[in-house]
């Protein structure tokens, strides 16, 4: 096959893998359907919110460089490698469950990657300076070199060494990275990789990076790996640092580690002396409606807290086509009645929903604050059946205590612990953050 060829397959197979991007969202604003138990949003504070801060997470595809060395046929591996890898998913979950195929985004989707594992022994070292920036939330890892790399093709004794990188759990396409091409098993690539994230946010991640032999006209070889966890990095004083290369290990994917996907959300507490700026036909009481019985005036008592439903990322696709229908469903435990049950509005064939659409819990004291529980939930509408559950988060102190009892839904930890602390520490500031996705709503391992 020739270069043009090549290059004209490489087209149109990225062509094919182009998604659409949806245009600016509507915000929903209505009133409570008691006939529904849907309860939607009642303030749009959307614009409030866009000026927030370091803490907000923008993960980007973005590479540096954006480009291989011998691009057309790295582009054609690309394109085949996702081909493999969706068929792959997808006769994976359907013999699993029955019911669908799932994302491209789902970790099961991308653990079984191409390419060959166990014909090279591993051996040899990198070179990282990883960097961070704490302004722009930027993560920089420049990758030096390499060396004694395994020789990745015996018959050619011959290395053809590259490095691609994830920030795990998120093994999506948009979390790749990848340096050129360089040959040698002393390969000097000088390049730096770069991701978009909050450093609160960074602390749930680990760096993966694999080296591997890239081979024209075969399956690519797997030349070793490093892992490093973020939880307890050291930016403070970023210097070179020499890294094992280790064997990949084998796992069976657990379902309890299954990445979900993310959902990006913003909380603010109004105290109980701001709330009279907004207008009482504008607040939700926990305890105002009664189901059966004609609304009355919700009396203003408490604060109010606003969460702000904005958008969710890489979740499951459950429907044929590759897309779901979802919603997200919130509770303000320990009450979890219908008559305080919100739902936003259900957003249809996306994996990547933007609901932009705010939740409005008043009667809320500050001394309440340390005993509640928001459990958001993020479901697949279907029309005929149960609807299915895509993943979930619960916002609360962490102190498995709730009112003085022991209870298992005060779980929350990492980045769902710090996001409602800093709205508990500073009512009326709105605070945004990216939360991971639960594959259940099981008590967390503490």
């Amino acid at each position: 096959m020739d270069l043009a060829a090549i290059e004209g397959t490489s087209q149109e197979l990225t062509k094919s893998h182009r998604r659409n991007t949806s245009g600016t969202p509507s915000i929903a604003v209505s009133g409570t359907s008691l006939s529904s138990d849907q309860s939607r949003s009642e303030l749009d504070l959307s614009e409030s919110f866009t000026e927030d801060s370091e803490d907000t997470v923008s993960i980007r595809s973005k590479s540096v460089p954006g480009a291989l060395d011998k691009d057309s046929l790295e582009e054609t591996e690309e394109s085949i490698d996702a081909l493999v890898s969706s068929q792959l998913s997808t006769n994976t979950h359907r013999l699993a469950s029955g019911l669908s195929t799932t994302s491209l985004n789902s970790m099961m989707s991308v653990y079984s990657e191409t390419g060959d594992y166990g014909n090279v022994k591993v051996s040899g070292e990198i070179l990282l300076h990883i960097s961070y920036c704490y302004k722009t939330g930027g993560l920089y890892i420049f990758v030096k070199n390499c060396r004694n790399l395994a020789i990745g093709d015996e018959k050619k004794q011959r290395t053809d060494a590259y490095v691609k990188s994830y920030l795990l759990p998120d093994k999506s396409r948009n979390n790749k990275r990848k340096t050129k091409i360089r040959t040698g098993t002393n390969p000097e690539f000088n390049e730096t990789l770069k991701y978009t994230i909050s450093h609160t946010q960074l602390e749930t991640r680990t760096l993966q990076l694999s080296v591997w032999h890239y081979d024209r006209f075969g399956r690519n070889s797997f030349l070793g790996e490093v892992e490093i966890p973020f939880d307890s990095w050291n930016f403070e004083n970023p210097t070179d640092e020499w890294f094992v290369l280790q064997p990949k290990v084998e796992f069976a994917p657990d379902i309890g580690l299954q990445y979900k996907g993310e959902l990006t959300v913003v909380l603010r507490y109004i105290p109980p002396e701001e709330n009279l700026m907004l207008p009482p036909e504008q607040l939700q009481g926990n305890k105002t409606f009664k189901k059966g019985k004609k609304k009355e005036s919700p009396v203003i008592s408490g604060g109010i807290l606003e969460v702000f439903i904005k958008e969710a990322k890489n979740l499951t696709a459950v429907k044929s086509g590759g897309t779901s229908d979802s919603f997200v469903k919130g509770y303000l435990l320990p009450d979890d009645s219908k008559a305080t049950k919100h739902k936003t509005l259900v957003i249809k064939k996306s994996v990547n929903p933007q609901w932009n659409h705010t939740f409005m819990f008043s009667g809320i004291h500050p001394q309440d604050i340390k005993n509640v529980c928001l459990e958001l939930t993020i479901w697949d509408k279907e029309a005929f059946s149960s609807n299915i559950f895509l993943g979930g988060v619960r916002l609360n102190s962490g102190s498995g205590v709730s009112h003085g009892k022991n209870v298992d839904w005060m779980d929350s930890q990492g980045e769902e612990q710090r996001l409602w602390q800093k709205m508990a520490n500073n009512p009326g500031t709105p605070f945004e953050g990216v939360l991971m996705l639960r594959s259940s709503m099981g008590k967390c391992r503490l």
